[in-house]
């Protein structure tokens, strides 16, 4: 038969024919960074009780999955090396305790929860929270240190999770709370960590629909009454996804005074969540001089552009934005 008429039988390609220094460089399936990190999540020491919070330090660099570059297969690592400046954060005699929100919509997603509790142990060694609201899979916790997982009730309450558990069970006299999709670049300054409470980011609100409907939800806390003269007014910040340093104590006035966890039963949507961002910000105005770490998020290099860590660390340099942490734009 010609070879006209075999024209569109699938032909296998011959490698022999590519340039050698051209030809892809073929993972073997048991060395797949995903088979690796699979299979590690399964090697947990049953010997020792404590052996199952234990984290194995390799001597390579970890880098989340989605930032390495690979030369053949030699990075073959999943876990972040034990870190020699890590230490445990106390300031002005106060303990603390960082809660991260994760919610995982894909498998991809575990690299944005793993990259925020790797860098947090990168500098600290402080007790780790990590509040689950509403992953639509699941997926495997691995060996962590000093850390506890909540699998939230109130599904869809997102930024308000962490302030309601902080009240609930009061794990430090201080919250640092930071979305999975932040990261800790460096150390927090003493100066950072001075407030009874600071937001990581602010921004300022002048719709006036969406200040509509943050009164409408004001509504539903005690004494709301005294609080939307303010809202109306537009003198208030409001805190970007709820990402703050606050003292358990302040956190007691806004249950006291607001009863603020009544609205986990109210809080299901984006919308919803956007506006929670909103009533922290009226609230903490209304009851101390607050402020934030790093400005304006509207200031941010490069803000609400798809990005990966490097990308974001390389446009955070290039601006000379000094902050602490780095947020990953990803849509979810």
């Amino acid at each position: 038969m010609s070879s006209w008429a075999n024209r569109h039988i699938p032909r296998k390609r011959d490698v022999t024919q590519i340039p050698e220094e051209l030809r892809p460089v073929i993972i073997p399936r048991i060395d797949h960074p995903a088979v690796v990190l699979s299979e590690s999540f399964q090697q947990i020491e049953q010997t020792k009780q404590d052996a199952i919070n234990e984290i194995i330090y390799p001597q390579s660099e970890w880098k989340p999955s989605y930032e390495r570059v690979f030369s053949g297969y030699q990075e073959r690592t999943s876990s972040v090396p034990k870190p020699s400046i890590a230490k445990e954060l106390i300031h002005n005699e106060k303990t603390y305790v960082f809660v991260i929100l994760r919610n995982i919509q894909q498998a991809s997603d575990n690299d944005l929860w793993l990259s925020a509790y790797h860098s947090v142990r990168q500098f600290y060694t402080n007790p780790i929270v990590i509040i689950d609201d509403n992953s639509t899979i699941n997926t495997v916790n691995g060996k962590l240190v000093n850390t506890t997982i909540i699998q939230s009730e109130y599904n869809g309450a997102g930024e308000l999770l962490p302030y309601y558990y902080f009240q609930k069970y009061k794990w430090a006299d201080t919250m640092i709370f930071i979305h999975d999709s932040m990261v800790l670049h460096r150390a927090f300054t003493d100066n950072e960590l001075d407030r009874e409470v600071v937001f990581h980011w602010h921004f300022k609100e002048t719709n006036e629909l969406t200040i509509k409907k943050t009164i409408a939800l004001l509504s539903s806390i005690t004494r709301s009454s005294e609080i939307s003269e303010l809202a109306l007014s537009g003198s208030w910040i409001g805190c970007f996804g709820g990402g703050i340093i606050i003292d358990a104590a302040v956190m007691n006035i806004l249950e006291e005074k607001y009863n603020i966890s009544k609205l986990v039963m109210f809080v299901r949507t984006r919308k919803q969540r956007e506006i929670i961002e909103r009533i922290l910000g009226i609230l903490l105005s209304y009851e101390k001089q607050v402020t934030s770490n790093f400005g304006d998020i509207m200031d941010y290099p490069q803000k609400f552009e798809t990005n990966t860590l490097s990308v974001a660390i390389h446009n955070v340099s290039k601006a000379g934005y000094n902050t602490a942490i780095i947020k990953l734009w990803r849509g979810r």
